[in-house]
């Protein structure tokens, strides 16, 4: 989760916050453009050229796809937050 992290942080710096970005609150993330995110960040800071492959990753990480609310569709984790 560090690494992506830190992809999160790069994206919201240089621009890629159209692809994947934190939402407001800071409590979840989504992937806003499936295939630009697999194309230029997922195979680059990943080494992986599925989105499946990166859902099941974080599956076992322990983070849940929202399926309800305005965060529908973002990815949760009680632990990772934005400013931690």
């Amino acid at each position: 989760p560090t690494k992506l992290h830190m992809v999160l942080s790069i994206a919201e710096n240089d621009g890629f916050d159209d692809i994947v970005s934190w939402q407001a609150h800071g409590r979840c993330f989504s992937v806003r453009k499936k295939q630009e995110f697999v194309d230029k960040i997922l195979s680059s800071y990943f080494g992986q050229s599925k989105i499946a492959s990166f859902q099941r990753q974080l599956s076992m990480y322990g983070f849940l796809r929202l399926t309800q609310g305005p965060d529908r569709g973002c990815y949760y984790h009680e632990l990772f937050l934005k400013h931690k």
